[in-house]
C-alpha cells in the first residue's frame, strides 16, 4: 500500500459538495486526479491516497480559497465518517463518541491519527495529518478540526458548542483569515504551534448526545469491526472488551456473560483468547474502573459512595480497598492532590 493509504468516499463527498457550491468543474479534477465520478460517488469505494492528495490540490488552486478546507467543515454529515459517524450519534456524551475514533478512525481512511489526552483542568484533542505535501496538510488539518467542531454541535444540539481555544500547527495568516477562524471555531485560534489540537475543560466532553441507543450502538460496532476486518485491519480482543466495559459502566455491573456474547463468543473463548493476548478478564475490568475512577475524583463532587455504584462496585469499602491497591493511596487522599495519571 502506497504511504498515503486510502481514504473512503464518502470522505471526499465534502470536498466535492464545497467545489460544487464554489461553481468548481468537478468532473475535470476528477480526471486531473485520474478518479472515477461514478466509483467516487460510492460510499464504501476506495480511494488511494495519493490521488486523493491531487484532487485535493486540484481544487484549493481553482477555488482559490486560502481556507477551503476549512470551509468544506460546512458540508460535514454523519455519512462523512462512514459507519463511525453512527456509532458518534448512538453514543450517550461527546467522551462516549471520541472514545471510538481511535477504534474505527481507520474506516474513514489513513489521513491521520487521533490522540485524546485528558488531565485534571484540561482535555486536548489532537489531530497529527499522515499528509506532508502541502497545500493538502493544511487544507486537510482545517478540515478535520472544523469538522469535529461541527459535527460536535450537531450531536449536541448546542450551536456555540466551542473548545477554549485551537491549536494549528500552521503559520498565522492574515488578519481577516484569522478572523474566519474564530467564526468557524467560536474561540480563540493560537498558530505556529507544536501539534494541532482543539483543548478544552473536561467537562466539555461530558456533553450528553441529543438521542443516544446503545442497542443500535451495540449493533453498529459489530458491523465496523466486520468491515475493519475486511479492509485487513485487526482490532485486539483486550481493546474490545474494554471499550464493551466502559460502555456497560454507568448502567450496570458488567457481565463476562454479556461481553462475551456481545463479542460472539463463550466465556471459555474469551478467556483463552485474552489469555493469549497476555489480559485477563479481571484485569482489564480493573482498568477501566481505575481509569474511570480517576476521572470522576477529579471532575466530579459526586461521593465516593455513588462512585462506587457507578463502576460496579458491591460497596465503597470494595472501591477503596481496590482503588487503594492499585494507586497506593486511598480515594479521598487522590481527589485531594488532584494530580490524576491518566
Amino acid at each position: 500500500m502506497d504511504r498515503l493509504g486510502q481514504i473512503c468516499s464518502a470522505a471526499l463527498q465534502q470536498y466535492l459538495a464545497h467545489g460544487e457550491a464554489r461553481g468548481l468543474d468537478i468532473a475535470a479534477a476528477l480526471d486531473t486526479a485520474a478518479l472515477d465520478a461514478e466509483r467516487v460517488r460510492q460510499p464504501d469505494a476506495r480511494i488511494p491516497g495519493v490521488s486523493f492528495q491531487t484532487l485535493l490540490h486540484t481544487l484549493i488552486d481553482h477555488s482559490r480559497d486560502p481556507l477551503f478546507g476549512l470551509h468544506t467543515s460546512e458540508f460535514v454529515q454523519p455519512g462523512s465518517y462512514n459507519v463511525m459517524g453512527y456509532i458518534a450519534m448512538s453514543a450517550g456524551t461527546l467522551q462516549e463518541a471520541l472514545s471510538k475514533v481511535s477504534l474505527y478512525e481507520k474506516l474513514v481512511g489513513d489521513m491521520g491519527t487521533t490522540d485524546t489526552r485528558i488531565d485534571d483542568n484540561q482535555a486536548a484533542i489532537r489531530w497529527d495529518c499522515r499528509y506532508r505535501q502541502q497545500p493538502a496538510r493544511q487544507h486537510l488539518i482545517d478540515n478535520v478540526l472544523g469538522s469535529w467542531i461541527r459535527y460536535a454541535r450537531w450531536l449536541t444540539g448546542n450551536d456555540q458548542l466551542a473548545p477554549a481555544e485551537v491549536w494549528l500547527e500552521h503559520p498565522r495568516p492574515s488578519p481577516a483569515l484569522v478572523e474566519e477562524y474564530q467564526r468557524v471555531f467560536l474561540c480563540e485560534v493560537r498558530f505556529a504551534q507544536p501539534c494541532s489540537a482543539l483543548i478544552g475543560p473536561p467537562d466539555l466532553l461530558e456533553q450528553p448526545i441529543r438521542q443516544p441507543d446503545p442497542l443500535l450502538l451495540s449493533t453498529l460496532e459489530a458491523h465496523a469491526i466486520q468491515q475493519l476486518h475486511q479492509l485487513g485491519v485487526e482490532t485486539s480482543l483486550a481493546q474490545r472488551v474494554k471499550q464493551c466495559i466502559q460502555d456497560a459502566i454507568g448502567h450496570s455491573l458488567p457481565r463476562k456473560e454479556t461481553i462475551a456474547e456481545r463479542l460472539g463468543m463463550n466465556v471459555r473463548t474469551l478467556h483463552r483468547r485474552l489469555a493469549d493476548e497476555g489480559h485477563s478478564w479481571q484485569k482489564l475490568l480493573d482498568q477501566v474502573r481505575l481509569h474511570q475512577a480517576r476521572q470522576l475524583l477529579c471532575q466530579s463532587p459526586a461521593p465516593q459512595a455513588e462512585i462506587a455504584e457507578a463502576l460496579g462496585y458491591s460497596d465503597i469499602r470494595s472501591f477503596q480497598r481496590s482503588f487503594k491497591r492499585h494507586t497506593g493511596m486511598t480515594p479521598g487522599q487522590f481527589r485531594t492532590q488532584q494530580k490524576p495519571d491518566l
